[in-house]
């Protein structure tokens, strides 16, 4: 029921989108004709930026798991990236995300469990915090940027389970004692083969990992929120450049708010990949009329910093089912 209801939410997504755009863009065509008008060297430009952008989610994870001891070779990074991309987009709040983070970890780099789910939590968790960060801030200090009014009022309410997870993990990291001796002595009570035992044994584990990475001083660690930064400010760019192609005049500020919120909207939004919700609110902030050009410069963004990699994606996650017998089109069709 759960797997029919995300799949009805999530062709619901795609067709409500896909008319609220055709209705406001012009059409199809229209914005293609924008998109098709970009300079060459522009797009050559913007292909660098692209392929750096994919590259520091590599250096994100990478130096979190350094952190742990395990090393994440590029092209297993660039493979986890493109899962990554694929999943996020099936499932409202990223709901596969962690559990196929984790699931190629362990088939790839043979990361035991507890470690890979908090290389993973701990990875996204400081990418969001940075993003809503920055976002709100200028937000706060540029009130020239349109927002719709629900977007602005719902912001809150979508934050919320966000803080929640970061105090806790916080908590986890600086102060694990507290959180191990109560899953110690919830542990002492279970017989040693039992599945709540093995399950409290691997969230000790998980938070213990947790507390390794938040308190650690390694410079992979400092890597990681520098990475982090960069990756924020490589989307900021690579949406002025295509706004500045396609003729909107931004000052650094406004660049900075319209696009580390489009980029936060992405990250936050509570349908599948955000799709839509993403794009409408990016070409809203750049001109509140939904013109062709704010669509082009939306649409163009999104497909160049996610759904660029989310079709290879699907590909490379197969591939994996495959190699552990999981999945075969004979299977499939059954």
């Amino acid at each position: 029921m759960k797997r029919l209801i995300f799949g009805m939410l999530f062709v619901l997504t795609i067709a409500t989108c896909l008319r609220f755009f055709t209705h406001f863009s012009g059409g199809v065509g229209e914005v293609f004709a924008r998109i098709a008008s970009i300079p060459a060297l522009t797009w050559a430009v913007l292909a660098m930026l692209t392929s750096a952008f994919y590259a520091l989610d590599w250096i994100r994870f990478r130096s979190v798991l350094s952190v742990l001891g395990y090393r994440l070779r590029w092209r297993d990074g660039i493979a986890l990236t493109c899962v990554s991309y694929f999943v996020t987009s099936l499932t409202p709040s990223a709901e596969l995300h962690t559990p196929a983070m984790v699931y190629m970890l362990s088939r790839r780099l043979r990361v035991p469990v507890p470690q890979a789910l908090a290389a993973s939590v701990t990875k996204s968790i400081y990418m969001t915090l940075w993003i809503c960060l920055v976002a709100y801030l200028t937000l706060f200090f540029n009130r020239t940027v349109p927002l719709p009014a629900l977007l602005r009022d719902s912001l809150p309410v979508l934050t919320l389970p966000l803080l929640f997870i970061a105090l806790l993990l916080g908590l986890i990291a600086f102060f694990p004692a507290p959180l191990l001796s109560l899953v110690d002595g919830k542990v002492a009570r279970w017989p040693p083969e039992s599945l709540m035992r093995k399950l409290a044994a691997g969230i000790a584990q998980s938070a213990a990992s947790i507390a390794a990475i938040g308190s650690s001083r390694h410079r992979q660690h400092a890597l990681c929120h520098a990475a982090s930064i960069t990756f924020l400010l490589t989307y900021v760019a690579i949406g002025s450049i295509l706004a500045s192609a396609l003729g909107f005049s931004l000052s650094l500020m406004q660049a900075l708010t319209i696009f580390s919120t489009s980029l936060m909207i992405a990250y936050l939004a509570p349908v599948p990949g955000a799709i839509g919700v993403t794009e409408v609110a990016t070409s809203y902030m750049l001109d509140p009329r939904l013109t062709p050009d704010g669509m082009a410069v939306s649409l163009t963004l999104r497909i160049l910093c996610w759904y660029l990699v989310a079709f290879p994606g699907t590909l490379v996650l197969l591939r994996e089912f495959a190699r552990d017998g999981k999945w075969s089109f004979p299977r499939l069709f059954k």
